[in-house]
């Protein structure tokens, strides 16, 4: 795993921001909710909007802790911030150095397209669990003071519900870009599977036609309102890794079967 820690090492200071960024915003969303902590208000201005723009913004109650940690944070914000980093890192990882005429010298050198291509994978993982991580423990920290109670198995459950999710499009990024040798293709289906699949998605809720497609976008097994209010949904949490090693795989022969731009 020697260029696993190889890459480590050269892109822990990217990290390193990454992580501080994602802290410092889920420190600010987590510190606002004292201020509406048990206030209708926002309960009763969200019950007079059109029920399908309530599906996309998660038909949740902002005046409790789960309902706002559900709506204001886990549901679209983080997941959106952890995907830039993901979809980035890992359209840069293959296909960037591929662009970069990089690629070539380090397959020089004796280790499989394999190896190499699962430590690049283990790369990427490493880092948006990272972030998941930090989304989560400003709000345990500032639980007390902001009044943002939820049990730490719950918020947990829910973090993890967020690293898979942002894994699969993460990976799907890769195997995209890996596959082709050109790092804006996996941006672009990436980006736009995660933003279409986001309308489609809130629009089933209250579109009765669309409700049967749902179960075919992430954003239906990304189940955080149940990891934030029960208990892990791990049939969802299978599901995304599911498809993420299924995703994976397809990569892993798409870079295996083509040849490098030089």
């Amino acid at each position: 795993m020697s260029l696993l820690v190889s890459d480590l090492r050269l892109r822990w200071r990217s990290l390193l921001w990454w992580t501080v960024g994602v802290v410092l915003l889920s420190t600010l969303v987590a510190s606002f909710y004292k201020s509406i902590a048990g206030d209708t208000a926002y309960e009763e201005v969200f019950s007079s909007l059109p029920e399908s723009l309530q599906g996309l913004i998660g038909g949740a109650d902002l005046g409790t802790p789960v309902g706002y940690l559900s709506a204001e944070m886990y549901s679209f914000f983080m997941p959106a911030v952890l995907l830039v980093f993901a979809i980035g890192r890992s359209t840069s990882t293959l296909a960037g150095e591929e662009e970069d005429h990089t690629l070539d010298l380090l397959l020089a050198q004796p280790i499989s397209r394999t190896a190499l291509y699962v430590q690049k994978v283990v790369g990427v993982a490493l880092g948006i669990a990272v972030l998941a991580i930090a989304v989560a423990v400003p709000v345990i920290a500032l639980a007390d003071w902001s009044e943002l109670k939820v049990p730490a198995a719950n918020l947990w459950a829910a973090t993890a519900q967020l690293f898979a999710f942002v894994l699969f499009l993460g990976m799907l990024a890769m195997t995209v870009s890996a596959s082709m040798g050109r790092r804006a293709a996996g941006v672009g289906v990436a980006a736009g599977l995660a933003f279409v699949t986001y309308l489609l998605d809130g629009f089933g809720k209250s579109i009765e036609w669309l409700e049967p497609w749902r179960v075919l976008t992430p954003w239906y097994w990304y189940d955080v309102g149940e990891a934030l209010a029960e208990s892990m949904p791990w049939t969802s949490f299978a599901v995304l890794l599911g498809a993420t090693l299924i995703v994976g795989a397809l990569g892993l022969w798409g870079f295996n079967r083509r040849n490098l731009r030089s």
